[in-house]
């Protein structure tokens, strides 16, 4: 007489149970480990184009003029940014947009129409500034974007 060897209900209920314990603790922590990822990517772009926007200011002796979510056509061929990055969505949602001096009281690069929750941005200005965004190289400017100044 054989005797059928397998697993029981109860025993394939129980690792169900676990896996979906074990997932539910797992998925909010990788969220939070690609949102990290993302504004530390977003920190470091916006410190490269703001080096380089203070570079072409130091060789026109002025910043380039506000363009809405294009790069200043002034300053297209010069400026080195890559114009697929500066077109694309944020990872904090809405658009680049370059506020220059000449429509606003500072040089800045500031997202247009963010979609992603005040903690995320107030993170990434932690990892730029000091995490508060009423003041600071990045804050929320009167016009409700938040923008990273690069001169006022």
């Amino acid at each position: 007489m054989h005797s059928l060897k397998g697993f029981t209900l109860i025993e394939l209920l129980m690792v169900t149970a676990i896996i979906g314990v074990l997932l539910s603790v797992a998925a909010p922590m990788y969220q939070n480990y690609v949102t990290r990822a993302q504004l530390v990517e977003t920190a470091l772009m916006l410190g490269q184009w703001g080096r380089e926007f203070s570079r072409w200011n130091g060789e026109n002796g002025r910043y380039p003029n506000d363009s809405h979510i294009i790069l200043p056509p002034e300053a297209l061929g010069e400026l080195i940014i890559d114009n697929s990055l500066w077109l694309a969505s944020t990872a904090l949602g809405g658009n680049w947009n370059w506020e220059g001096p000449d429509g606003y009281p500072y040089a800045a690069i500031s997202i247009y129409q963010a979609t992603a929750p005040v903690e995320d941005i107030a993170q990434l200005d932690f990892i730029l500034d000091d995490g508060d965004l009423s003041n600071g190289i990045f804050r929320q400017t009167p016009n409700g974007r938040y923008s990273y100044i690069l001169d006022e």
